[in-house]
């Protein structure tokens, strides 16, 4: 009894056994058909896993990622790539233009026969004025060229006195030469100047000298009268007109005066450069 027990319950774990052996076979086949031959609706869902793969490699590549082989095609591109981009940023030295050269610089020329008017700063006199001595003014109008102030008015000018005759007993009258030898520019330096001369005379005395001689003649006709009668007027005239004559002879005329804040225009005599700073 027990023995027929036991062959019935291993005969029936046999049939199950092999029952689901039968069915784990049916499940594996169609699984395996549906992989070799896939369906048009598993080509389009394979397809974006393709296009996904395709897109993570461009991406890694155009990033510089270095997951792909040495040997691979993707690596020289790469470099191409870089080297492009490189040769971009850095400006080549062919192709950078050279820098402008500085403009020159600016140059003004006082032409000659330029007139230069200035103002005296003090008295000249043939009294006290000896020839080689200096003297200074003042620039009465501005020198301009356009937009520049090459010289304001005011500026300092030096000049020298180039003759002062006091006037002789018999020369003449007293007179004085002058002539501008530097100018004071706006920015402060100076310049050398060639000008013409201007010469200023004292004032003739022949009225005076006149005066004195008729008045030595008066005194000697006087004397002459009382002494001598007509005889002895008329030798008193000759010899006071002779000493009046010799008063004149022996007395130096006016001096040769410039005063103060006199105006003097001055012509240069050759041009004068004057570069701008």
């Amino acid at each position: 009894m027990n023995s027929k027990r036991i062959f019935l319950l291993a005969l029936f774990v046999a049939t199950t056994l092999l029952a689901q052996v039968g069915c784990s076979s049916q499940s594996t086949t169609p699984q395996n058909v549906a992989t070799a031959s896939p369906t048009p609706a598993m080509d389009g869902a394979a397809s974006p896993a393709a296009g996904d793969a395709g897109t993570m490699t461009s991406s890694n590549t155009a990033s510089g990622a270095t997951s792909l082989p040495p040997g691979s095609s993707a690596n020289p591109g790469m470099t191409s790539a870089n080297t492009g981009a490189s040769n971009i940023n850095a400006p080549s030295s062919g192709s950078s233009a050279a820098a402008p050269p500085p403009p020159p610089p600016r140059v003004f020329t006082l032409t000659a026969g330029t007139p230069i008017s200035v103002w005296t700063s003090s008295t000249i006199s043939t009294k006290t004025a000896k020839s080689g001595d200096s003297f200074t003014g003042t620039l009465a109008q501005p020198i301009v060229d356009g937009d520049w102030v090459v010289a304001k008015k005011g500026a300092t000018v030096s000049g020298v006195v180039v003759n002062a005759d006091e006037g002789g007993r018999v020369k003449g009258v007293a007179s004085l030469t002058l002539q501008l030898t530097r100018l004071t520019l706006a920015d402060g330096r100076t310049v050398d100047l060639d000008t013409s001369k201007i010469t200023r005379q004292a004032k003739t005395t022949k009225k005076k000298d006149a005066v004195k001689v008729g008045v030595g003649a008066g005194i000697g006709a006087v004397t002459g009268a009382i002494l001598g009668g007509k005889k002895g007027a008329a030798i008193g005239a000759g010899a006071g007109a002779g000493a009046g004559t010799g008063v004149v002879l022996a007395t130096k005329g006016d001096p040769a005066v410039i005063g103060s804040e006199s105006q003097l225009t001055f012509r240069t005599t050759s041009p004068v450069k004057i570069t701008k700073q």
